[in-house]
């Protein structure tokens, strides 16, 4: 569904249209749903945590501005429920992308070593988000694993543009550093044919 048709259906649904609610639940629950189980600890608590966020956005819908990005708004209605989650996930240090029902609903490979492969790398990436600042974490989050666009990053976070490209960039190189110092990677120096009989 368009930006326009999703702006449209929220007014529908404003305006008491049950089967409006239906298409915009439909339309938007992916990035929701994978927003919310980058917070929780389980997918069976990240499918609770997606019910509260759309019970708390069916309660605000009439303070939603016309003409707003729903997107946006939607993070803001739900900021509070999703970093109550996170605390907790922080807490239990499993997020639930790596409950393997969770992996399993990823796109990826179909094949056994492909998703033991892609739930080793899962892991080790979320050791070592929560190695960084909640703030730079919750970036990475919205945008490599929820999808949100940067225009909904930055309407939802009330920053500018720039500055929310700037500290993604950020995040994602602490991130990798953080990744780094886990797997201890360092560089091997080769050595070319002519040293290696010097």
């Amino acid at each position: 569904m368009g930006t326009n048709d999703l702006e449209a259906t929220v007014e529908r649904c404003r305006k008491g249209d049950e089967e409006a609610w239906s298409a915009l639940v439909s339309a938007t629950m992916k990035p929701l749903y994978r927003l919310c189980a980058s917070y929780a600890p389980s997918a069976a608590i990240a499918e609770e945590l997606t019910q509260e966020i759309y019970f708390k956005l069916w309660e605000n819908l009439h303070r939603y501005n016309e003409g707003s990005n729903f997107m946006a708004w939607a993070w803001r209605v739900s900021k509070n429920l999703l970093i109550d989650a996170h605390r907790r996930s922080r807490r239990e240090r499993e997020a639930a992308w790596l409950d393997p029902e969770i992996i399993d609903r990823l796109p990826g490979s179909e094949d056994p070593h492909g998703q033991t492969e892609r739930r080793q790398r899962l892991r080790l990436i979320a050791t070592s988000l929560h190695q960084l600042d909640t703030n730079l974490a919750e970036l990475i989050l919205m945008r490599d694993f929820a999808g949100l666009t940067y225009q909904d990053m930055s309407e939802a976070l009330d920053l500018p543009l720039g500055t929310v490209k700037s500290r993604l960039n950020r995040a994602r190189l602490e991130l990798a550093t953080a990744v780094r110092r886990r797997t201890n990677i360092r560089a091997v120096p080769t050595t070319t044919a002519g040293e290696v009989g010097a």
